[in-house]
């Protein structure tokens, strides 16, 4: 039963994820992001919805003391997502391994 689960589950990751567009469906590959220039993730943002895990967010991060220095950061809904998950656990482990040192074993 768990081994039909699973099978079902993989199958349905590797496959690729559906939008309505104009009544008509079509299937979506998630975007290699890196390879792709401002021009292509403005058009590919236009065929998903905002709320979408392939659209494509970006964000400026301007270096301190600099004005016009920066770095941009283009990521799909689903890697910012995976990334908020990745540093809420690192955070989680880090103070809970800080909790447990300053805990009194007497």
């Amino acid at each position: 039963m768990l081994t039909t689960f699973l099978l079902i589950a993989a199958a349905q990751a590797a496959s690729p994820v559906t939008v309505p567009s104009n009544s008509v469906q079509a299937a979506l590959v998630e975007p290699d992001v890196q390879r792709m220039s401002p021009r292509d993730i403005k058009t590919f943002n236009q065929t998903v919805p905002s709320n979408h895990p392939y659209h494509i967010r970006c964000t400026h991060q301007v270096d301190v003391g600099s004005l016009v220095k920066g770095t941009t950061t283009c990521k799909t809904n689903q890697q910012w997502s995976r990334a908020d998950q990745i540093g809420n656990e690192n955070a989680r482990d880090i103070g809970d391994r800080m909790n447990s040192k300053f805990t009194n074993s007497n």
